[in-house]
């Protein structure tokens, strides 16, 4: 087009001015600044074993910007470039970081009442634990974390549904557990394998693969989807569906950031957050039954633990674990209160 034309001219002046505008009140329409909730996540972005936890904080980002118009931007911090899940958790506490992917076991450092919800064989089902963890008793532990540490609790996210054990030899039954030498990293999980007869050894996540290669342990136990991710398939020959422990974690903000926060922007945070949760209990439990399909593949031999064989895990191991828990959490009628709250829901 050639600007020596007058008549061309004066319409280029006029779109110039039309467009000039809308920039200039679409940018009245946004907030004079963003707040900026800031999240350190331990897995890489593109990590698909742990999609569950980076695509639920990414679906969390999505919906806060796209619902606060921009007066709330997320922040991701992949790959524990933020530091350790207990070092989130503090820098969390202190307001460096509004959020970070810190589990139950974090969790239980600085409120020990949280450690409840782990008790061995205690979930018979994962729509159970949701129940629980939804409810009453959970929003009651979810206040008192608040109270206590300040960090204000969204709600419970799960991390690939139920631990199990793996191991180098069969484990079909509670006696078959003597002597083996398992993996587990918090007092509350030693609980089942020391009353079974088995040894509890703590090993670093970056060691456990050789650690069961050279024998130092004879088994482990986690997800299925985290036994894939850490290739234990090419080092143990049994997976035991047990589903002893229920992975969970709780995903909080700090307290005193949210309370800054306008009525209108606390709402957005608490529907994303309900939102990003339920996206999460699906995905995890969409992994966990692809996972397993990868392990039979992989020539792991599966051994699935009835509902009564199951009791008879409990059996034994519960009695300790009820015993340690009133001693070890500073509410001890929780733990009444929770086991009678999951026997009337599985009569139901």
């Amino acid at each position: 087009m050639s600007w020596t034309n007058n008549s061309s001219l004066k319409h280029f002046k006029k779109i110039t001015v039309c467009v000039l505008k809308i920039i200039l009140f679409s940018q009245l329409l946004q907030p004079a600044y963003a707040e900026t909730i800031r999240i350190g996540l331990a897995m890489p972005k593109e990590l698909q074993a742990a999609a569950y936890i980076t695509g639920m904080y990414a679906l969390f980002k999505e919906e806060v910007e796209r619902a606060s118009n921009g007066s709330l931007k997320v922040q991701v911090y992949y790959g524990g470039v933020l530091g350790r899940p207990d070092e989130r958790l503090n820098q969390m506490r202190r307001n460096v970081i509004q959020m970070s992917d810190a589990s139950d076991g974090n969790y239980a450092t600085i409120h020990r009442d949280v450690q409840i919800f782990s008790m061995p064989y205690l979930f018979p089902s994962t729509g159970i634990a949701h129940e629980i963890l939804d409810g009453s008793l959970g929003s009651k532990v979810a206040e008192d974390i608040r109270i206590n540490t300040g960090i204000r609790v969204l709600g419970w996210w799960e991390t690939a549904g139920f631990k199990h054990y793996s191991s180098n030899k069969p484990i079909a039954s509670p006696a078959d557990m003597r002597g083996q030498k398992m993996r587990v990293m918090s007092a509350a999980f030693s609980i089942p394998v020391t009353a079974m007869g088995g040894a509890a050894t703590p090993i670093p996540m970056p060691e456990l693969y050789i650690s069961l290669k050279t024998g130092v342990v004879d088994g482990q136990d986690n997800a299925v989807s985290v036994f894939n991710m850490l290739k234990l398939y090419e080092v143990q020959k049994y997976l035991v569906l047990d589903k002893h422990i229920y992975g969970f974690g709780p995903m909080g903000i700090n307290d005193e950031f949210f309370q800054t926060l306008s009525q209108q922007e606390q709402k957005i945070i608490l529907d994303a957050g309900r939102k990003a949760i339920r996206w999460n209990r699906k995905k995890s439990a969409e992994l966990e039954a692809r996972a397993l399909e990868i392990a039979v593949h992989k020539d792991v031999t599966v051994i699935k633990i009835s509902n009564e064989k199951r009791k008879e895990f409990a059996a034994i191991a519960q009695p300790k674990a009820i015993e340690w828990l009133k001693s070890n959490v500073d509410s001890p009628e929780l733990v009444d209160r929770l086991l009678h709250e999951v026997k009337s829901l599985e009569m139901n």
